[in-house]
């Protein structure tokens, strides 16, 4: 005869009920989540401890009475294992969130001795904190914070996964993600919204050198050039760009610093600007909303005036440091132009840089140039030659279609390059659909 439970188990539910003998009839469930469920249910059915661990290919009848208790307690979270022997878990929910508490804490170097944290250094600072914890080592740390979403970035220090810190003109975390996006959603919708989309970019310095290029020769009779040159200065070219119509315009100079190329940049956009039709009206809190639509996830936008007219145009360029001038911008501010900056290492959004490549080839390719005045006028001459009959650019088109179709048509395959052409079918265990049921979605 057994003895009087003390803690007897609580009457289920219909629903905990039906999830139990789900799980107690599956082939794939893991045995423990098995043999768990036909415990609770046997008990459920009359039968005593011993006789539960019994049917369920258990021996042990205690192992059962600790299970009710718990099932009482947690419901069908009853079913999942508890840590399982070994040490003890020495550094729990509390501990973790100090140290995540410690790393997101901004280092100063006077008391921290770094501006940014490394994994000795916080270590350290946990050691010698009043409420740190004096036995923390640095793997148990790094485990911590990669749990937590964080990684090592290029500044030094270590930061939540897509918070990175960006300087002006870096890369780091999304803010390189979200200038490629923004330059590319000018490229495919700047002109449908009725903004004008021009590209600037100083190309150069191009030497006085025999440059390598390719023509139409006599057979056996190859155009030749000197090995020897004198070096007698450099030139470059000063571009702005239209894509959606292919016109260009350039200027050659021999320095392309910031007082001779933000008066010519004003000249030639105030141009631009009289050219274009008049911008539509809208009212003051629309028109700001369209100003800091083309600043929407970036890390250090720009800050915008109070008063700002009618967007009329978007201007893609280099993240230079002359770009980034006080007075530039707050004339472009004051004219309706909003610059866009491409990312370090994206001036392949820049589509100036194609257009300079053109010019340069029809210009400067095959040919010895003496003097920078030479260069000059070759590469000027090649662009008003090209605005004679311009050729529009467009982004991407319809290769970068097809490669979209095939990336749609591939599902990747996590820890290689391995690629399907149709889903993996990921069989959930039943206590995890169990888990994802009680979730609230709304």
């Amino acid at each position: 005869m057994s003895r009087r439970k003390k803690d007897p188990l609580r009457s289920l539910s219909a629903e905990e009920r039906d999830w139990l003998e789900r799980i107690s009839r599956s082939q794939v469930e893991p045995a423990g989540h098995v043999a768990r469920a036909k415990q609770i249910l046997a008990v459920v059915d009359g039968y005593n401890y011993s006789e539960a661990a019994q049917k369920s290919g258990r021996k042990s009848g205690d192992a059962v009475s600790h299970l009710v208790g718990r099932f009482n307690q947690e419901g069908m979270n009853a079913i999942l294992p508890r840590h399982g022997g070994g040490p003890a878990i020495k550094y729990g929910v509390v501990e973790r969130e100090r140290i995540l508490k410690e790393a997101r804490r901004k280092p100063t170097p006077e008391v921290d001795g770094t501006a940014n944290w490394s994994l000795s250094l916080l270590c350290q600072a946990l050691h010698k904190a009043p409420d740190g914890l004096p036995e923390i080592s640095e793997d148990t740390i790094r485990t911590v914070l990669l749990e937590a979403g964080f990684s090592w970035q290029n500044t030094r220090s270590w930061c939540e996964t897509g918070q990175a810190e960006a300087w002006q003109g870096d890369c780091n975390g999304s803010g390189c993600d979200s200038e490629k996006n923004l330059i590319e959603q000018a490229h495919q919708l700047g002109e449908r919204l009725g903004l004008s989309v021009w590209n600037e970019d100083e190309a150069g310095p191009y030497q006085t050198k025999p440059y390598p290029g390719s023509s139409w020769q006599p057979e056996g009779e190859p155009q030749r050039q000197p090995h020897e040159y004198i070096r007698n200065g450099t030139a470059k070219l000063l571009t702005l760009f239209h894509p959606a119509t292919g016109e260009v315009r350039v200027n050659g100079v021999t320095s392309s610093a910031n007082a001779i190329l933000h008066p010519w940049l004003k000249q030639e956009l105030s141009k631009i600007l009289q050219t274009l039709p008049p911008p539509k009206e809208l009212n003051t809190e629309t028109n700001r909303q369209l100003w800091e639509m083309w600043q929407h996830g970036l890390s250090l936008p720009i800050t915008l005036p109070k008063n700002l007219p009618s967007l009329q145009m978007l201007l893609i360029w280099d993240n230079l440091r002359g770009h980034y001038t006080p007075d530039l911008l707050l004339w472009l501010f004051e004219h309706g132009i909003m610059p866009l900056y491409t990312p370090l290492g994206g001036s392949w959004l820049n589509m100036a840089e194609s257009m300079q490549r053109i010019l340069f080839q029809r210009g400067l390719a095959g040919q010895y140039p003496e003097s920078p005045t030479e260069i000059i006028s070759s590469l000027e001459a090649v662009a008003n030659a090209w605005n004679l009959n311009p050729t529009p650019f467009e982004w991407g088109g319809k290769r970068a279609a097809r490669r979209q179709r095939s990336r749609q048509r591939r599902h990747a395959l996590g820890g290689s390059g391995a690629c399907t052409r149709r889903p993996l079918r990921r069989n959930s265990t039943i206590i995890q659909k169990w888990q994802l049921s009680c979730q609230t979605t709304h």
